[in-house]
């Protein structure tokens, strides 16, 4: 009947250690492979029933891994635990990466807007105009490839305004929620 047809690549940008790097992912029936910095990896996978541990059979060699969201407040978005050892891990679509880099440090003194890094659905939204949020803290969910990306802001600041309801089809690169600066010009009049 022939080989079984490869799935969709996924590119992403991972940051492990303090070295950023591209990483192609693609889907092969049972089995993933990795490409990176001109090494390709496949390797057996069965994700398990508490869905953040991973089974692992590369190159003959079995490997239990455990994927998890990072605990609020860390700079990465993953922790991965190998062998006991716990491993953060900041991955980012391609598309977040190339805006981060176009807007340099200018958003911390502007505000920022959070934007879908790739066509998706808005499963969640989990602030509302006026809410103050800290750097790091999610504001929307959006559903793209069969997975919940929680989208952080990079900044301190107050929720201006939220562009997208729940259940909206969302395009990459769209605006969904604008923050304004925490040191905008106060919050109103004097009492």
């Amino acid at each position: 009947m022939g080989r079984p047809r490869a799935g969709p690549q996924v590119k992403l940008w991972v940051t492990l250690e303090g070295r950023e790097a591209e990483v192609t992912l693609t889907l092969q029936g049972g089995k993933v492979v990795v490409e990176s910095d001109g090494r390709h990896i496949e390797a057996d996978f069965v994700r398990l029933p508490d869905g953040e541990v991973y089974s692992l059979l590369i190159g003959g060699r079995s490997h239990v891994v455990r994927v998890s969201p990072a605990p609020e407040g860390s700079e990465s978005s993953l922790e991965v635990e190998v062998r006991g050892m716990v491993i953060p891990v900041e991955v980012k679509h391609p598309l977040e990466k190339m805006l981060q880099a176009a807007s340099g440090g200018r958003t911390a003194a502007r505000g920022e807007t959070v934007m879908a890094p790739m066509p998706g659905v808005v499963v969640a939204i989990r602030v509302k105009p006026g809410d103050a949020v800290k750097a790091g803290q999610a504001v929307v969910v959006v559903e793209a490839m069969k997975m919940q990306n929680e989208l952080a802001v990079a900044h301190d600041g107050v929720v201006r305004e939220v562009m997208v309801a729940e259940r909206a089809a969302v395009s990459a690169g769209q605006a969904l929620v604008r923050v304004a600066p925490a040191s905008s010009e106060g919050s109103g009049g004097s009492a």
